[in-house]
């Protein structure tokens, strides 16, 4: 399970609405001297990215709270996002090569209209999936625990009747 801190904003029957702020991973990695993303991530202004969550741990707002997602749904969600656009922009690609000029168009006008055809609808079918995923309830987030409410020890009546 992947943690991150949250703050949440507002809660409204049962759903809490939180705010995170986006930070890369540059931090923590050895090569971060040396790496374009690196320099793009101090040059860009750091972001909020709010989300609404089914609020089963009683969160408050004002409460910070620690928020989980699965790797495995992290992973599938890559794939997805990466491994579908290119299969649309190759397979416009190739098809804009060997269908375009038997109309008289070049082979490599054909491969680039046609790929980025391809890519644009990849991309929309991925929002569209994802979307419904999402709407679904099934996007992988979850509140896990409040960070900052201290826990609260209720003696048991096992305690009370030993003297302790």
């Amino acid at each position: 399970m992947i943690e991150e801190q949250a703050r949440v904003v507002r809660v409204i029957d049962g759903v809490a609405e939180i705010v995170t702020q986006r930070r890369g991973s540059c931090g923590s990695c050895a090569a971060r001297q040396g790496c374009g993303t690196s320099l793009l991530a101090a040059w860009l202004p750091q972001r909020q990215l709010s989300f609404h969550i089914v609020n089963d741990i009683d969160a408050r707002v004002g409460d910070r709270v620690v928020v989980g997602l699965d790797e495995r749904l992290l992973q599938r969600g890559s794939l997805l996002l990466y491994a579908v656009p290119l299969a649309g922009l190759l397979t416009g690609a190739i098809t804009g090569e060997r269908l375009l000029p038997q109309f008289g168009w070049s082979s490599e006008l054909g491969a680039v209209l046609l790929g980025l055809l391809g890519l644009t609808v990849s991309l929309g079918l991925v929002r569209r999936f994802a979307a419904g995923r999402v709407i679904a309830g099934e996007g992988g987030i979850k509140l896990l625990r409040v960070a900052d409410r201290p826990l609260s020890l209720k003696p048991d009546d096992s305690m009370l009747s030993n003297g302790r």
